[in-house]
């Protein structure tokens, strides 16, 4: 017996058969056949199922389902690490709230008489400076007194470290004068209620004062008019008003025109 070699797939095989085995082999195997006489060939094995993996993953989900939903606290502070405090650094302090106060004056305007005096508080902080804009209308003392010196206006404003400023604003008048109107024609003063027959007159000026006085007619300009030189007319029976205005000070008197 002798070895002969198969010019098709060059392997090596007995004389004793006719044709190469393994080429029978071959052609057998791809062919989906069970060889007779397997040699270098196998059986065809079935491809693996997924059936068991897919239990696999499907047990362990639902074990981490059921771990999550009844232990899962519990789990979770196996993981959890208690919080360590941070150093407090001794430098590092709240901010200092340096928005500035409101001062408050107990008033923020005045009218005082020449010699006359007010007195100002303020509150919303301690250490007040006072001060005036113009003390020769009114002066300010270091407790908030306000003393009036000349007709006109200042400002008296307080301040404070700290704090916004307030102010008050004084206006200073002439003392009041014992004014009196009196008739530049009789020489006598002019009585509180005037009689005055129609279209008669009565030059009338007030005693007290150099200034330049404003004449009107308040009330029954119908009975009776007066000029800017205090001549005062009698137009019909009725009674008027008149008032003579000046130094801050207003008189009024009553004219029966019959």
């Amino acid at each position: 017996m002798s070895l002969l070699k198969c010019p098709k797939c060059g392997e090596m095989f007995s004389d004793s058969y006719k044709t190469c085995p393994f080429c029978q082999e071959d052609e057998e195997f791809y062919s989906g056949k069970k060889p007779r006489n397997p040699g270098r060939r196998v059986e065809r094995h079935k491809s693996p199922s997924i059936l068991g993996p897919a239990m696999v993953l499907i047990v362990l989900l639902l074990v981490g389902f059921l771990t999550v939903t009844f232990l899962g606290d519990t789990v979770k502070s196996w993981f959890d690490r208690p919080a360590q405090e941070q150093p407090v650094d001794p430098d590092d302090k709240d901010p200092v709230d340096e928005t500035p106060v409101a001062l408050t004056l107990s008033q923020t305007s005045a009218t005082l008489e020449v010699g006359g005096t007010a007195s100002l508080t303020a509150t919303g902080a301690e250490n007040v400076t006072w001060t005036s804009s113009d003390e020769a209308v009114a002066t300010v003392d270091a407790a908030g007194k306000v003393t009036a010196v000349a007709a006109g206006t200042a400002t008296i404003t307080a301040t404070a470290q700290g704090a916004t400023s307030a102010a008050c604003e004084i206006t200073v008048k002439a003392p009041a004068k014992n004014l009196k109107i009196v008739s530049l024609d009789t020489g006598s003063l002019f009585p509180d209620e005037f009689q005055l027959p129609v279209g008669s007159t009565n030059h009338l000026a007030v005693d007290g004062t150099d200034s330049t006085v404003t004449w009107a007619i308040t009330d029954g300009a119908e009975y009776a008019s007066i000029d800017q030189n205090g001549v005062v007319k009698g137009l019909k029976a009725g009674v008027a008003t008149l008032s003579a205005t000046v130094d801050g000070q207003t008189l009024t008197y009553k004219v029966r025109v019959s």
